[in-house]
């Protein structure tokens, strides 16, 4: 008769199975979903589309704004204080993210109005982003079907030292590495959509110190069944 504690591995490995075929349905669905965003993509993978922002800040003051604001805003050479003297300039910046600023003086205070340099998205990028998409979905895909295969023999272990266990589990670790590979991929070429973002590959830490956690538990099983196999050969 199972003890207790066998019986709690038993439930986890019973409702981690179930929660690993929902993941794995809504992973399938993404990827399906991504696939047909990519064919959609492909159609028109010769256009691209040029968005250009415009915004207005109103800043009004009964005192002396322009001194003030002085102090906190700058636009390249430009003085702030000048405008006070004339109906108002036009300052062009270095910044690539804007192609113009306008600062007007109106009744009681100024109107800024910043314009953002034309920003081209083409659909090429769009499909080697998707495309990514579709692989960091599959990678995940593969992860929880280890991960499915694990639950499924927690669920009806006797112990959870056995060497079935310990290789799923180093199943699903291993699988966990393309995760990480693949999703530092995707999110550079999620960052380069715009003719002027720059390619930005950032590491996931959080989904680093899971695979690192699950390699740390590996190593625990291992030992505890090398404890355990010494301790029946010693009975």
């Amino acid at each position: 008769m199972k003890n207790s504690g066998i019986k709690s591995i038993n439930t986890a490995g019973t409702i981690g199975y179930i929660i690993s075929i929902l993941l794995i349905i809504c992973t399938i669905t993404g990827m399906v979903v991504t696939a047909i965003g990519t064919a959609a993509a492909i159609s028109v993978s010769n256009d691209s589309v040029e968005v250009t922002m415009n915004s207005n800040i109103d800043v009004k003051s009964t005192g002396d704004i322009y001194k003030k604001l002085s102090k906190f805003m700058s636009f390249g050479d430009f003085d702030l204080e000048k405008v006070g003297e004339s109906d108002g300039a036009v300052v062009m910046t270095d910044n690539d993210e804007f192609s113009d600023v306008t600062v007007s003086k109106t009744d009681g205070g100024i109107t800024v109005n910043a314009k953002t340099a034309p920003e081209t998205y083409t659909a090429k990028r769009f499909i080697a982003a998707l495309v990514s998409l579709f692989f960091y979905l599959g990678a995940i895909t593969v992860a929880v079907k280890m991960l499915m295969i694990l639950m499924k023999r927690l669920r009806k272990c006797e112990t959870p030292f056995s060497e079935d266990i310990i290789k799923s589990m180093t199943r699903f670790a291993n699988s966990l590495i393309p995760v990480v590979i693949i999703k530092y991929i995707c999110s550079g070429l999620w960052s380069f959509l715009g003719s002027n973002t720059k390619i930005d590959f950032s590491l996931d830490i959080g989904l680093l110190l899971l695979v690192a956690v699950v390699y740390v538990l590996v190593m625990v099983f291992k030992y505890g069944a090398q404890l355990q196999r010494e301790s029946d050969e010693t009975l």
